[in-house]
């Protein structure tokens, strides 16, 4: 993170003492602000009026249609980004420069008569140098904001854990043995100087040879790294041929976006490509993986290789990962805990030594959240001179210590040696860094080590030569949700994710007997939980029974603060962008002033309510008139919260309304509306204001609570640190709730789901960004290597990546004509007994009557005809042919919706007696095993082959990615895969939205039509061209928010999007099993594939069936269609040749 006013200080001393006490909102400082803004205007966009500054704030290149193109602009509104990151929404810009412009003329470096007029520079009486220190902003690297906190010595500190101080003495010869932190040298270049990766082929064989022959002397599986090296072929992008051809020389020099088949050996050439630069030519590598456990493995692998590496790991999320490697460890036979024994737990330490240094007062272990690393705080006693001891016993000894506010928080002496920190320590010197994008994006960097205070995404583009984007298209994904999290928050069960909350929360509190309540935290976690849950349960009320209520916040997403201008709209409509009339006689001018003064009264009572509705503040004077009615509103919220619906609540709501509109006739007429209007607006406020708080303290109950168990897709706001680096997004940054209705029930009543989002920016731009996020600093930054099969995908939203491709990495012709034999078809099953035959669907059908479709499923396809003797069921038929063509691979993969469907399905598989002991359940990794058959884990996914199963049943998106399910010798252990479910989204996952509306914020700017040039440079000007490309943007985010996910509902252009996500999945799925150049089976089962044929209808269509579509959206980059480059035709062909083959060999 960036200083964002450090540098006022330079300028402050000439202003301050001659600063004028009007206007009080507005002081020095945010002068210079707007000051600096109008200095950046000049510079790129000189032409321009005042009004147009904001649009270079917010991350999109207005600049480069109405600006001068000089080489220097981008990096001068990078770095004024960091500075003037608050004022780039418009109405907060143009209200700044108002306030600007009652400053007086002698205090201001710029003439400006209107915010329509182009700033003029002058010299000013006070502070003349501004514009040299302006300029030196934005051709300067931004300061670091810092946090220095000092190192304690010898002697007696305290820290307080859950309320209870604790106190530690740290001896003199205990700490003359501890090191002294050293952190990294954030001055020095990387290693690489910032010069392009370049390898040869042959040297990357010679890498694979010596990986070879050191592991040759290890212990444990071998990789084979020569051959899997020799598998493979890279082909490099030629634009004068049109295609992509064979090379033998590998060359990343900024952004490479590599793409190869799945199953084409990109974490080979990852690895290998590692291991040549750290070890021939020093280089630091940073690889960023899917998770944890895959991150733990890759630092394992180059350790036992010899070379250095650490994981990044967050602290908020290490006690889960270290429960689920106890849990790996014990289903792998460690009989006891203190068997567990493997080289991650360095990296998952919770020990802590100054929790041996407290001695016996302490009754349990410091969790990883309590620990005092830089919290200890030196006590400075008191005593009184008397030497009598009973005197000072009797005063209560006089000790006294100072309060925590009063003294500074102190580093702990022993960081250098504590187990909790290894991996902090190790990323110093470590040649290779693996993290997850949640690591990199959410973890900062220990103030032990830096005074400085940044991210480690940061820290690893200022201190890596390479940084290596393993599955890149599902990094895009976690960035976009990483900036914008957003879930269901109430629906019905199971997509409803408060009531899975709340009903977690008391099954923990009953287990422990509520002990866990004696922490302040969670005692304020789980009152934040139960208001919540009552402003909802209250807000439902009111909307299902309110209908026109209903209809005023479902035509668009809301949240407290649009209630409140919706209200103000409601009550002032004559105040409301309608200028004074200055024709008006006396008694209508006063009318107007007065209700003017009313509005701006009712707004200030708003506004502080919204800040804190749920508890009274004390008035700051006697004048202070907005307080007191802003408590009578906390009071009015809690009774509305707590009190019966019947009760006299509902009159005194009224009667608060009236005097707050100072008693309105036109209000007054229609009371009952505004009433509940306002009502809502109450309850809105305090469950917006109760779930932020359960939000902030989730990481501090997490553990304490089991919380790792649900969802925690709220718990993680996205880090201030990136608002400058990354576009906001095109809507502008916006939070809300969204009230979707639902079916109506048999009864013909209708409920609905609430939906609750916070977009924070575009997050997949992060990924592009990284090379040049050091630029600012004046730094190289590292060179990219993005990897994926599917990262080219055509119209998708989520997984296409906006970058170019340069390379194809490719199994040789001879893998891959094994691999074109994979075969594609449909096994449609019917309900028994019905005429015509009703097909099964389970896709789209109702929760109620997915698992009655889902054993009727399976008892086709697992249950043989009895009657017919000894005849094979269709799954042992399938088993049979698989043992015919490769008896090592005669095993199935069964796919279906979620971790409960796969549970309830290998347990009626189990209880068929020809299937009893054959079938292997897939679970999460934090679920609780029934030991009583198999069940793997899906971080145990690898040990499928070694269970003696024939059958895995798995949540289709659990093994999408991520887990090789291969032999030996790197064949595919699994030949066939029935999709009993089709891949289909969550509909209410307010996600889709996300990465749709990013998508097409990222084609705007950088597709080759430059819709966002064209469109901006017809607007005139900056300001109307982003006011056109917000207004657009939200009505394209409300379509996506609100649109229904059916088929038959889709546009065309949505369809043809929906079909490549459903394409990647299926194909990300199929790759599993043509890992070591081998062919699939590929059986489609549910009905919902191809309705029209399930149904003995007619022929399916592309807009009717997802496997024509899916064909369709295929065929021009296999026909030479014109529509196609020859380059994308090569490209389509090297990734998807097998999969449209199947596709087309079964149509």
């Amino acid at each position: 993170m960036r200083d964002r006013s450090r540098w006022h200080n330079q300028l402050l001393s000439q202003l301050t003492p001659v600063w004028p006490k009007t206007p009080q909102s507005f002081s020095p400082g945010q002068m210079l602000d707007v000051e600096l803004g109008l200095y950046l205007l000049r510079a790129v966009m000189p032409e321009q009026t005042a009004r147009n500054a904001w649009t270079l704030f917010g991350g999109y290149p207005y600049s480069e249609v109405f600006g001068r193109h000089a080489p220097d602009t981008p990096l001068r509104i990078m770095r004024s980004r960091h500075y003037l990151w608050d004022m780039r929404r418009r109405t907060e810009w143009l209200r700044e420069l108002e306030k600007y412009r009652q400053v007086p003329q002698e205090l201001r470096g710029y003439l400006l008569d209107d915010v329509d007029c182009v700033p003029v520079p002058r010299e000013p009486s006070r502070a003349a140098n501004r514009f040299d220190v302006y300029e030196r902003l934005l051709t300067s690297p931004p300061e670091f904001a810092r946090h220095s906190l000092p190192l304690a010595g010898p002697g007696e500190h305290e820290f307080f854990v859950r309320d209870r101080r604790y106190s530690v003495t740290f001896s003199a010869e205990l700490l003359a043995s501890v090191p002294r932190p050293v952190g990294h040298d954030l001055t020095a270049p990387p290693p690489g100087a910032g010069a392009p990766v370049e390898v040869t082929w042959t040297e990357l064989e010679d890498a694979a040879v010596k990986m070879d022959a050191i592991e040759q002397n290890l212990p444990g599986k071998r990789n084979d790294w020569v051959r899997r090296l020799g598998r493979v072929k890279l082909l490099i992008r030629d634009d004068t041929q049109g295609e992509f051809v064979p090379s033998e020389q590998l060359r990343v020099d900024r952004l490479m976006n590599l793409v190869g088949m799945v199953g084409a050996g990109k974490s080979t050439l990852r690895d290998i490509l590692a291991f040549w630069a750290a070890t021939e030519t020093g280089r630091r590598i940073t690889i960023v993986v899917g998770d944890v456990a895959e991150t733990l493995a890759i630092v394992d692998q180059f350790d036992r290789l010899g070379v250095e590496a650490a994981p990044i790991v967050g602290h908020s999320t290490r006690e889960r990962h270290l429960e689920r490697l106890h849990r790996r460890m014990g289903s792998a036979g460690a009989d006891t805990m203190l068997d567990h024994d493997h080289p991650s737990f360095d990296y998952l330490s919770s020990a802590c030594p100054v929790d041996a240094l407290r001695g016996l007062e302490a009754s349990q272990p410091l969790r990883i959240g309590e620990a005092p690393c830089d919290a200890l705080y030196p006590v400075r006693r008191d005593h009184s001179d008397s030497d009598d001891l009973l005197a000072r016993d009797r005063a209560g000894d006089r000790t006294s210590f100072s309060p925590r506010r009063d003294r500074k928080r102190h580093v702990c002496p022993l960081w250098m040696v504590c187990p909790r920190h290894h991996g902090a320590r190790s990323l110093v010197n470590a040649r290779i860094w693996v993290a997850t994008p949640a690591s990199l994006v959410h973890s900062g960097v220990p103030s032990t080590l830096h005074s400085e205070r940044l991210r480690h995404l940061e820290l690893a583009c200022r201190m890596s030569d390479l940084v290596i984007v393993d599955e890149a298209d599902r990094v895009q994904m976690q960035l976009d949700r990483a900036f914008a999290p957003a879930t269901t928050l109430v629906g019905r069960s199971p997509d409803s994710w408060l009531d899975e909350v709340a009903s977690h929360k008391v099954a923990e509190l009953a287990r422990r007997g509520r002990l866990q309540l004696s922490t302040w935290e969670v005692d304020d976690w789980t009152s934040a939980v139960d208001t919540v849950s009552a402003a909802t349960d209250r807000l439902y009320a009111l909307l299902i029974g309110t209908p026109p209520l209903r209809n005023w916040i479902t035509e668009d997403y809301f949240s407290a603060l649009t209630l409140h201008r919706w209200l103000i709209r409601s009550w002032f409509p004559d105040l409301i962008g309608h200028d004074t009339d200055p024709t008006a006689d006396t008694a209508t001018s006063t009318h107007h002033a007065q209700r003017q003064i009313r509005m701006e009264y009712v707004e200030a009572v708003l506004d502080q309510f919204r800040d804190n509705p749920l508890e009274e503040q004390d008035p700051r004077d006697e004048s202070d008139q907005v307080t007191p009615t802003a408590n009578t509103l906390v009071t009015l919220t809690l009774q509305l919260l707590h009190v019966q619906a019947g009760s006299s609540i509902r009159k005194r709501l009224q009667n608060v309304l009236l005097d707050l509109v100072g008693q309105d006739p036109a209000i007054a007429d229609d009371l009952e509306t505004h009433a509940q209007r306002f009502e809502l607006t109450l309850i809105l406020a305090a469950l917006h204001h109760r779930l932020d708080r359960m939000t902030i303290l989730w990481p501090r109950v997490e553990a304490a609570l089991n919380l790792e168990a649900t969802s925690n897709v709220l718990s993680r706001r996205p880090p201030k640190d990136y608002e400058p680096v990354i576009p906001e997004s095109p809507m502008g940054n916006v939070l809300g709730f969204q009230f979707q209705l639902g079916e109506r029930n048999g009864d013909g009543d209708q409920s609905g789901e609430l939906r609750f989002f916070r977009c924070s920016g575009v997050g997949r731009e992060l990924l592009l960004a990284l090379p040049h996020l050091p630029a600012v600093d004046n730094r190289p930054g590292p060179h990219v290597l993005l990897m994926s099969a599917t990262s080219w995908a055509g119209t998708s939203t989520r997984y296409h990546v906006h970058a170019p491709v340069d390379a194809v990495l490719r199994p040789h012709d001879d893998e891959v004509n094994l691999i074109l034999d994979t075969t594609l078809r449909t096994q449609f099953l019917y309900w028994p007994g019905t005429s015509p035959p009703r097909p099964l669907k389970l896709s789209g059908s109702s929760l109620e009557n997915r698992e009655k479709i889902l054993e009727q499923m399976l008892n086709q396809l697992a249950i043989p005809d009895r009657s017919l003797g000894d005849a094979p069921s269709m799954l042992d038929t399938e088993l049979a042919e698989l043992r015919e063509i490769d008896p090592e691979r005669a095993r199935i993969l069964l796919l279906v919706g979620s971790y409960a469907e796969a549970k309830h399905a290998a347990r009626h598989l189990d209880r068929i007696p020809e299937w009893s002991g054959r079938v292997t359940q897939l679970a999460s990794d934090d679920a609780d095993l029934d030991n009583s058959w198999m069940v793997l884990r899906r971080g145990e996914l690898t040990k499928f082959p070694d269970t003696g199963s024939e059958i895995l049943i798995a949540p289709l998106l659990a093994v999408e990615r991520g887990h090789n399910i291969v032999l030996p010798d790197g064949k595919a252990a699994i030949g066939t895969v029935y999709f009993l479910a089709r891949p289909h989204p969550r509909p209410d996952d307010i996600a889709l939205a996300i990465h749709a509306i990013n998508d097409w914020a990222v084609r705007q700017v950088r597709g080759p039509a430059q819709a966002f040039h064209t469109t901006a440079r017809a607007a005139g000007t900056p300001d109307r061209a982003a006011l056109t490309f917000r207004s657009t943007a939200s009505k394209k985010w409300n379509r996506f928010l609100t649109r229904q996910l059916a088929w038959s509902s889709l546009t065309p252009e949505e369809k043809e999007s929906f079909t490549w996500d459903q394409l990647v999945v299926m194909w990300q799925v199929i790759g599993r099993l043509v890992r070591g150049g081998v062919p699939a089976r590929v059986i489609c089962v549910d009905a919902a594939f191809a309705p029209r044929q399930a149904g003995f209808e007619a022929t399916d269509t592309p807009d009717t069936s997802l496997l024509a579509s899916m064909r369709a959206v295929l065929r021009p980059y296999f026909t030479d269609d014109p529509a196609t480059t020859p380059l994308d035709r090569s490209l389509v062909q090297a990734l998807y040749e097998p999969l449209y083959q199947a596709l087309a060999d079964f149509n």
